[in-house]
């Protein structure tokens, strides 16, 4: 099957493309490969000058008149590439492989032509997810999926493609029909590159659909594990004599080589190093508890790693629980799920919602037969609203609340006809977190109104996570309950119950619920970090760990700085776990429950 490889160049991409050509002579690559350059400006020089020097190489002008304005390369847009890749598709067939003229070779096309043997097409993947590198209009226009918009994007600069697929054919002609539209294809800008946008949500859409599969690898852009058989982004400035190429290649591969080992370095400083420092100074316990036990039951975490921000529910009458794993050696959270048995043992542990970036707050809820979750992914800089697929560990994300924010431990509820959102959050990314209220009539599609207390800045003074949430919204007979952090010498350290009144469109306000209540009873004799509930189960998470003395065995758990009402707890106080097992009953004697979203009225749902 013949192999062709295409790329093209401008004038001001003309020294570019002559060392293009160089690495592909050097490879050997033109005895074995049919060459295309396509000329999208060069000068009458540059064009006779690469035609004496490389006459294997085949020169085809680009009709730029055949198309629309938005195609031509003042325009920015990179249309142009989809459509000449088309282009050379339909004439050539075989195997077509388009390259930036800014590529070098590093090596053949062996390991390329292996994975379109089996994918049929082959791409690379950034470092940059679709949400970061899309124009807001483009992302609306082209109505991405949002559980698309965290997927690192594909490159547009190196596509391979067996045109005789059906999949390889179905992406050409999609990616082509997509640059004829100026919608589509706008202008690039900081950040957005509209061709390797679309071309990366095109491959998502097939491989959704079933109809390819993705290869792995990395770009060699900001990759401590890149592809090695090609380099990237070697542009070579038009003035730059002959002579000079050897040092400009080698000053390119001298920066990606510095850049891959200071990456390196850094993956194993800031997850490895900085991951396994956080041992001995910070853990979280978490407990489950139900009506009538005379204890709560731990549920403990794999080595190297601890359980927090716990969440339960029930599914088929069988009870689980929902937290974040965070792994030391990884310095990462993660979401998993465990169903707990008749004694609370825990079962497998399922990945819940694998990203690569950290998760926590697993926030469950149902919108009548449908589980829904707003965990926190705030390493995105996203706020996201997931519908279970297939329990307990598949999710597709439905909506993207908020793009660009640094929101924390976000509650969500329906009440008195209306969606409420309620979080800690810096609508800028920057700054201190506040308190933030927003409602909605429709929360998968509704707009959402930002509430008047959001201008208060509530809890902008507060250090060490004071005021995030700290689990379930919980109901009792005179209206909804926020717990929050109460975090005044570090995070962690303590909860409070604060009364939701008034709830409404213009007026929001939360005073704290005094002792004598048994949810404010529970959280002040076990001083958590996060409480929920699930029917009369409780499950909560205590921090056990401060300092480096706090890694001690045998002492350390004594000496620790905790706070002492969590120290006596810990300690197994008999009256404290008294109180607590009492706390516990009566909470579910007075109806204390989680808010359930919005159940069906045949349905019973319990959720954190």
């Amino acid at each position: 099957m013949t192999v062709t490889i295409v790329t093209a160049a401008n004038a001001g991409f003309g020294r570019t493309l002559a060392q293009f050509l160089l690495s592909v002579r050097r490879r050997g690559l033109h005895r074995q490969h049919r060459i295309l350059a396509y000329d999208l400006g060069l000068t009458p020089e540059q064009r006779q000058d690469l035609s004496a020097r490389f006459p294997w190489c085949e020169i085809i002008r680009f009709r730029f008149e055949d198309y629309p304005p938005h195609v031509a390369v003042e325009a920015k847009t990179f249309a142009w590439k989809p459509l000449i890749i088309a282009e050379v598709a339909e004439r050539f067939g075989g195997i077509v492989f388009w390259l930036d003229s800014a590529t070098l070779f590093h090596g053949d096309l062996r390991e390329p032509l292996e994975v379109l043997a089996r994918h049929h097409v082959y791409s690379l993947e950034g470092q940059s997810n679709i949400d970061q590198c899309c124009e807001p209009a483009v992302r609306d226009y082209l109505r991405i999926e949002p559980e698309f918009l965290h997927r690192q994007v594909r490159i547009g600069g190196v596509l391979g493609l067996a045109t005789a697929t059906p999949a390889a054919r179905k992406l050409i002609a999609t990616w082509r029909d997509l640059a004829l539209d100026p919608r589509a294809f706008t202008a690039e800008r900081s950040g957005h590159n509209a061709d390797q946008t679309v071309l990366s949500v095109v491959l998502f859409r097939m491989e959704q659909a079933g109809e390819l599969v993705l290869n792995p690898g990395d770009i060699d852009i900001s990759s401590f594990r890149p592809v090695r058989w090609l380099s990237s982004r070697n542009k070579v400035l038009g003035g730059q004599p002959l002579w000079a190429d050897p040092l400009v290649r080698l000053g390119y591969r001298a920066y990606k080589v510095g850049d891959r080992i200071n990456l390196r370095w850094q993956d194993f400083y800031t997850r490895r190093l900085l991951g396994l420092h956080r041992w001995p100074k910070e853990h979280f316990q978490v407990f489950v508890m139900r009506p009538g036990d005379e204890a709560p039951t731990p549920v403990r975490a794999p080595a190297l790693s601890y359980y927090a921000d716990p969440f339960l529910m029930r599914r088929d009458g069988r009870l689980w629980l929902f937290v974040e794993e965070f792994e030391y050696v990884e310095q990462c959270g993660r979401l998993v799920a465990m169903e707990l048995d008749e004694e609370l043992r825990p079962g497998p542990v399922h990945p819940v919602l694998p990203l690569r970036e950290h998760a926590s707050f697993p926030y469950l809820f149902q919108i009548g037969d449908r589980l829904m979750m707003v965990p926190e992914t705030c390493a995105l800089g996203a706020l996201d609203l997931y519908e279970c697929v297939g329990f307990p560990g598949r999710w597709r994300r439905v909506r993207r609340f908020f793009h660009d924010v640094d929101a924390v431990d976000t509650k969500v509820f329906h009440r008195d006809g209306k969606w409420w959102l309620v979080t800690c959050m810096s609508a800028d990314g920057e700054g201190a977190r506040t308190l933030h209220v927003f409602s909605t009539d429709d929360l998968e599609t509704g707009a959402l109104t930002a509430h008047p207390v959001n201008e208060a800045r509530h809890f902008a003074d507060g250090s060490h996570g004071y005021g995030r949430g700290a689990g379930s919204l919980f109901l009792d007979a005179d209206g909804p309950m926020r717990v929050i952090q109460k975090n005044t010498d570090y995070y962690g350290q303590a909860a409070e119950v604060r009364r939701i009144a008034p709830l409404a469109p213009e007026a929001y306000a939360e005073t704290p619920v005094g002792r004598g209540h048994p949810l404010a009873d529970l959280v002040s004799l076990v001083s958590p970090h996060h409480v929920a509930m699930c029917g009369g189960a409780v499950a909560f998470d205590v921090r056990d760990r401060l300092g480096f003395v706090s890694g001690l065995p045998g002492i350390g758990p004594r000496l620790a700085p905790i706070d002492p009402v969590a120290k006596r707890f810990l300690a197994g106080d008999a009256s404290v776990t008294a109180a607590v097992a009492d706390a516990v009953s009566r909470l579910e004697a007075l109806g204390v429950h989680a808010a359930p979203g919005l159940p069906h009225a045949s349905t019973q749902p319990c959720d954190g």
